[in-house]
């Protein structure tokens, strides 16, 4: 103990002042219930498809948002003469073995074929 601290103890003592009356706790919880209101239990509100469905839709809704921004504040970059790729160039036996190798369908092989990313090698 410090010197500060012995000296409040001297002035002030270390009994403590606060007593509680003899009993007190002995039917402290039955008397506690009976002063307590009725508490009236209502039924949990029935939860609907869309309440449940909700929080998706708008998060989906956010995402699609946030993609159209950025594609409209970034933008395509503009197409260079050697990136543009014209399909009747392909000759059919070319296409016909990218076909029967990969099984692409017609759209999944015209995307191939004109996306400006894919490098074709003869």
């Amino acid at each position: 103990m410090t010197k500060e601290e012995k000296n409040l103890r001297k002035r002030c003592g270390s009994h403590n002042p606060y007593t509680v009356p003899e009993g007190y706790f002995e039917g402290f919880a039955a008397r506690m219930m009976e002063q307590l209101p009725e508490k009236e239990f209502r039924e949990a509100p029935k939860v609907t498809t869309w309440q449940r469905v909700k929080p998706w839709v708008y998060m989906a809704a956010m995402f699609c948002g946030l993609m159209l921004s950025v594609r409209v504040f970034v933008g395509k970059s503009p197409k260079t003469d050697a990136e543009t790729t014209d399909v009747s160039e392909f000759a059919d036996e070319y296409i016909d073995g990218i076909i029967n190798e990969t099984m692409m369908d017609d759209y999944t092989l015209y995307q191939y074929l004109t996306d400006a990313n894919s490098k074709i090698y003869y």
